[in-house]
């Protein structure tokens, strides 16, 4: 019995208990924001016919911070995010533009010759048609 009362007395746990309580909220919250994100982005690239990088930027330190806080959340970390760390790093990504059905028509298809395509030896196409047959059977 003295384990158990010294594991429900740890302040440690219950200090934690807090953070999670906080963070919890602070999930919620961000819950709206990225929603917002995503609905004033479609509606820009509606109107101007591409994204905007704030946003984009927005959306994907939200999306790393909510990773890292789920993480913290289900006692897969100690480490606590932003606002007790730093945020988290922007990679840089392509942003979105319409393109009208022409230009999808006159864009360049790379066209692959034979000699990049791998071949197979008789024996490795047994081998996968061999696979193949197995899972079927199952």
């Amino acid at each position: 019995m003295t384990d158990n009362k010294r594991t429900l007395t740890n302040s440690n746990t219950w200090v934690r208990l807090a953070y999670m309580i906080l963070f919890t909220l602070l999930l919620m919250a961000a819950r709206l924001v990225i929603s917002l994100v995503v609905i004033v982005q479609f509606l820009l690239v509606l109107v101007t016919g591409s994204d905007n990088q704030n946003l984009r930027d927005l959306g994907q330190g939200l999306g790393k911070w909510v990773y890292q806080t789920i993480m913290f959340l289900t006692f897969n970390t100690e480490s606590k995010p932003f606002p007790f760390d730093e945020w988290p790093v922007v990679d840089p990504s392509e942003g979105y533009s319409v393109r009208s059905p022409e230009e999808v028509e006159e864009a360049e298809f790379v066209e692959v010759e034979d000699d990049d395509v791998p071949s197979f030896t008789a024996s490795e196409e047994a081998e996968t048609a061999e696979r193949n047959d197995k899972k079927k059977d199952k």
